[in-house]
């Protein structure tokens, strides 16, 4: 479901640039990866409370490799449109390592 109420107008365009270089953006845009931003559930985990949020892109980084270490599928971070942090997250097609 769509919260668009929620979203704030500059982490919006900070989400879309954070999937910059635009050949990364069409791409995802392609496969749908980057639409998973304008839904709620990309702030939000299963049990409806908020995502850790990290302060940076590069703690967040730093976070997701030690999570595809721990957990053997590749996690990526992402800018959220609903608050001011990063988050971690797979895609529907994460590889398995």
């Amino acid at each position: 479901m769509l919260f668009f109420k929620e979203i704030e107008f500059k982490n919006l365009v900070l989400g879309f640039n954070d999937q910059l270089p635009f050949k990364r953006l069409i791409r995802n845009m392609w496969t749908g990866n980057v639409f998973g931003l304008l839904y709620r559930r990309s702030h939000l985990n299963l049990d409806g409370n908020p995502k850790i949020a990290y302060g940076s892109k590069r703690s967040a980084i730093k976070a997701a490799q030690k999570m595809t270490a721990k957990k053997g599928v590749y996690f990526s971070n992402y800018k959220c449109i609903y608050c001011d942090g990063y988050h971690l997250g797979k895609n529907r097609s994460a590889v398995k390592l």
